[in-house]
């Protein structure tokens, strides 16, 4: 078979493909929202004093980051719905993008919390007791002392996590989602497939400069914290 691929065409695919650049910045941000906000949920059970809570939050840690994202998917788009129509809930109404958020958020919310109980711990205790033994109490002496360390600490890994976050929403496409890789392969679809090794490298570029542009704003902002924080103690 005679080889037609044209690799001077991928540069031209690049803008095509920025536009569905929106739908995964939408998935993106909500999923982190989210993922922190459930990640912080478990973090405080894994931390807490309830054994019954510890043992749900370190097995709610386990199962999510066993499971592969794309599994989730599938038992969340495909399987829930069919659950609760057995019940008598309508779920048609949730949109494709809803349901990718929250197979996202739920992914991303067990590494969330392992970077937060690891970022915790990371602080030395002797902060803690200095803190109380100048008379600050137990919700002062985390917001004050406690916190601003672990973010500091945690800053590296949640840039970690927000590229994996990032690469991940090309799963949306499984469901019908045009998002960045959904886009790429409407674009190829339409001729037929012909242009399609153009079409997906032109598709990885994209993801590869936004991880590089990514991860050089973790490195920048974790500059400028730690900077702020020694100027600050100093």
């Amino acid at each position: 078979m005679e080889n037609t691929y044209d690799l001077s065409t991928v540069p031209s695919y690049i803008p095509k493909i920025l536009k569905a650049l929106p739908v995964t910045a939408e998935i993106l941000i909500f999923s982190l929202l989210f993922g922190l906000l459930l990640g912080a949920l478990v973090t405080m059970g894994a931390l807490g004093k309830n054994k019954m809570v510890r043992i749900i939050s370190n097995g709610y840690i386990s199962f999510m980051r066993g499971i592969p994202t794309l599994v989730l998917i599938f038992l969340l788009y495909l399987g829930l719905p069919q659950l609760m129509v057995g019940i008598g809930i309508d779920l048609s109404a949730i949109t494709k993008t809803k349901y990718i958020i929250a197979c996202l958020s739920l992914g991303s919310s067990a590494n969330m919390a392992e970077m937060m109980r690891a970022s915790y711990l990371a602080v030395d205790k002797g902060q803690r007791e200095a803190a109380y033994s100048v008379g600050m109490k137990g919700f002062t002496a985390f917001r004050r002392i406690i916190l601003p360390q672990a973010v500091g600490i945690a800053i590296p890994t949640l840039g970690n996590n927000i590229i994996m976050l990032f690469k991940e929403t090309s799963l949306a496409f499984t469901v019908g989602v045009i998002d960045l890789l959904g886009k790429a392969r409407a674009i190829s679809s339409a001729s037929y497939g012909t242009n399609r090794l153009e079409v997906y490298i032109a598709t990885g570029i994209v993801f590869w400069i936004i991880c590089i542009l990514m991860e050089y704003i973790s490195k920048a902002v974790e500059k400028v914290y730690t900077k702020g924080r020694k100027q600050a103690t100093s």
